[in-house]
């Protein structure tokens, strides 16, 4: 049974400055990982590796660590002492899609 329907009369075309309501988005879940540095080891450097022993990152001491939600710099922070020996991010600049990585 085939059954034809009329078009909308009235119908709103969604705009880039439509905001969605932050209720919708509040409880959803992302990934946010701080990057503390890298670097690149072969495996048999990894397998020689024992329990002290220091790795060294391809970050100076002090320079801000990227904060990042899916993957995407948000942010750029810097690494604090919290209360009970644990650590923690202070944000020291919110990353904006102008100002991030990849703009002209």
């Amino acid at each position: 049974m085939r059954t034809e329907m009329e078009p909308l009369q009235d119908a709103e075309k969604p705009s880039d400055t439509q905001v969605i309501p932050t209720a919708i988005v509040e409880n959803v879940l992302v990934d946010l990982a701080v990057e503390l540095g890298r670097m690149n080891m072969r495996i048999r450097d990894i397998k020689s590796l024992r329990q002290g022993e220091v790795i060294s990152l391809q970050r100076p001491v002090g320079d801000p660590l990227d904060i990042r939600i899916n993957g995407r710099i948000v942010a750029k922070g810097e690494v604090v002492a919290t209360e009970g020996r644990q650590y923690g991010i202070r944000i020291t600049e919110i990353v904006t899609r102008e100002s991030g990585p990849g703009s002209a």
